[in-house]
């Protein structure tokens, strides 16, 4: 009984150190994000910014920066604004939404340029997003064609003239 508790107590301190495994997020020179284990497999040129967001705490997937270095969120307003030679990529989300984090990441994995409308906090953005049909979040708008919800396959076909 004695060995019995004895090997229960060593699993569960293996256990508690795997469960404490850091997961490391870097942005490579091409924007591709990678996620490692371990600061080691980090390329050294990639490092600081590991350093950086350490110092800044934890960030989530809707403070990163898309790869095409616009701002993340716009309201629509600003986005009326703009030259028409800018990207033709926008996602309407909201700010507690999964599937919304999910579409941001693999846009900003694939190199996309977008604009992001949080439509809890633009009202223009949510007239927007309800001319488009908007029954649920994300909505993805790629030129003229409208995604609804997570599909990155159809964003990546109309983002490529298909479909």
């Amino acid at each position: 009984m004695r060995n019995f508790a004895a090997v229960v107590v060593v699993i569960l301190l293996v256990a508690v150190g795997v469960s404490r495994a850091e997961v490391i997020r870097y942005t490579d020179s091409q924007g591709v994000l990678h996620f490692v284990d371990d600061i080691s497999k980090v390329p050294k040129k990639y490092r600081k910014q590991v350093e950086n967001a350490e110092s800044q705490g934890n960030l989530s997937v809707m403070d990163a920066a898309p790869a095409s270095r616009t701002p993340l969120v716009r309201t629509a307003l600003e986005q009326q604004n703009r030259s028409s030679g800018s990207a033709n990529v926008e996602v309407f989300l909201t700010s507690w939404c999964g599937y919304c984090k999910k579409m941001v990441q693999f846009l900003n994995e694939k190199g996309i340029p977008y604009t992001a409308y949080d439509i809890e906090k633009d009202a223009a953005a949510a007239r927007t997003y309800d001319e488009l049909g908007g029954n649920g979040v994300p909505v993805v708008r790629v030129g003229s064609h409208i995604v609804h919800g997570y599909n990155p396959e159809a964003v990546m076909d109309y983002y490529n003239g298909g479909k």
